[in-house]
């Protein structure tokens, strides 16, 4: 790598990368956690880990963008096949050495951490056959750039699940001028074929998952899980949850 002299300018992409670093290793305090307190592994992290889990059952080489502090991972875990394997890349070195500490027997012969940034990830061409990401794909400088280089790493027919905050969902209109949030609005139909397409991926679809209340306070977890399986069965209700997700899958020939 060769350093940049001071009259280089820094290129955008590599700016944005830098300001993620800078504000995930800070880690400052998010809304919830301010005002409610926040659990180690919510209510609503289990059901999106659950339908990722679901998506990528068969898969035996799973690759995680954005592990974070690895809360996740033995959850996910136990939801795959002894057999499969599992790598997480993250900015933000912090939080990749609490995830580390987190690991113990089994799991961490079958887990892997790398410090990385999505645009630039250090694996071999087809090195897993499934990927996912939860509240990720907003935080990236370019998505059509990570999903073109995810693909890259995925073996042909791969699965890709990313799980977002859904833009239509009213509370999450705080975060239209949020400088880390804001491209959470950019998950549109129209957005998401056109990076499927840079990416040489299949036609993406996306889904709404059944999650409408937080996760505290853990009094009312069973009674929100009723209310939230009620509202499931309303197509327009479902529209307006707080999470969405964008499948998409590798061909299964070069395109």
């Amino acid at each position: 790598m060769v350093a940049r002299t001071d009259g280089e300018q820094e290129s955008p992409a590599a700016r944005g990368v830098a300001e993620q670093k800078q504000f995930f290793e800070s880690d400052p305090p998010r809304l919830a956690t301010r005002f409610f307190g926040h659990p180690d592994f919510p209510r609503t992290m289990r059901k999106k880990l659950a339908f990722a889990a679901e998506v990528l059952r068969g898969c035996e080489r799973v690759l995680e963008v954005g592990a974070g502090r690895g809360l996740q991972i033995d959850y996910f875990l136990e939801r795959m096949p002894a057999r499969c394997r599992y790598a997480g890349i993250d900015v933000a070195h912090g939080a990749l050495s609490i995830a580390r500490q987190r690991l113990g027997g089994a799991a961490a012969e079958r887990v892997l951490l790398v410090n990385s940034c999505a645009e630039q990830l250090p694996f071999h061409d087809g090195a897993f056959d499934g990927m996912f990401c939860l509240d990720a794909l907003h935080h990236v400088t370019s998505q059509a750039d990570v999903l073109r280089e995810v693909a890259r790493v995925l073996r042909p027919g791969s699965p890709i699940v990313c799980v977002e905050p859904n833009p239509r969902y009213p509370v999450n209109l705080v975060y239209r001028r949020d400088p880390i949030e804001k491209k959470l609005f950019e998950l549109t139909a129209d957005n998401a074929r056109a990076w499927a397409r840079q990416a040489g991926l299949l036609e993406p679809e996306i889904a709404h998952l059944p999650v409408f209340f937080p996760s505290f306070p853990a009094a009312l977890e069973t009674a929100y899980e009723r209310l939230e399986n009620l509202l499931e069965r309303a197509a327009p209700l479902r529209a307006l949850s707080t999470t969405r997700v964008l499948l998409l899958k590798k061909p299964l020939a070069a395109r």
